[in-house]
């Protein structure tokens, strides 16, 4: 299995991402393989919901650091991208892509690297039971290299059925009492969070 993965916010030309969006991910696709490593997934914005109506997000596997930062920026359709190197952690188990339907939410969250242990702990723990309450599936949790203490940088992948059931697993939101394992878990690991991000998504099969 491959532990480096690059992620990478591209902006295409004009309607790209909307009309042609299997374009992208195989200029992705081929970048990945024709440099050592693959394709993990592809992802549009959701009508410009979070994002620009032509940016969207690619996560590729590498074998190693270096290879991942050898990898040419992607050209050809993609007009600008930004990327951080980063290391999977407890999850993904393995490096195959993810296959459901429905939203994904790339979600950064800033953790003094201090409380990074502790706040990864609470997040796997909170995780079984997020997922046996809500259609919801947690892909990715991985730790970003471009970051050094006393700071650390991390991006939570999570696939949900739609915004509905986003919005049914948020700990303010009074959810459901089943998942209150989950909830305490997430209202303790907040009080670490200094900064955080989310972009919804709908992914490029």
């Amino acid at each position: 299995m491959f532990r480096i993965f690059e992620y990478c916010r591209y902006r295409a030309g004009p309607r790209v991402v909307q009309n042609d969006p299997p374009s992208i991910r195989a200029e992705f696709a081929q970048r990945a393989g024709d440099n050592g490593g693959k394709l993990y997934g592809c992802w549009r914005n959701m009508v410009g919901l979070g994002m620009s109506r032509d940016e969207g997000i690619a996560i590729t596997a590498w074998p190693d650091e270096a290879a991942a930062r050898r990898a040419p920026a992607p050209g050809q359709m993609i007009t600008g991208s930004e990327s951080h190197i980063m290391e999977a952690t407890i999850r993904p188990k393995d490096d195959d892509p993810p296959t459901y339907e429905g939203v994904y939410v790339f979600r950064w969250f800033d953790v003094p690297a201090a409380d990074w242990q502790p706040f990864c702990d609470l997040s796997d723990a909170a995780w079984p039971n997020m997922e046996e309450v809500f259609d919801v599936n947690v892909c990715a949790f991985w730790r970003s290299l471009d970051v050094a203490a006393p700071h650390s940088k991390t991006l939570l992948l999570t696939r949900y059925g739609d915004l509905s059931v986003w919005e049914a697993s948020r700990w303010w939101n009074k959810s459901v009492r089943a998942a209150d394992t989950a909830m305490t878990h997430f209202r303790n690991r907040t009080e670490m969070v200094t900064d955080s991000i989310a972009y919804p998504t709908l992914p490029i099969f």
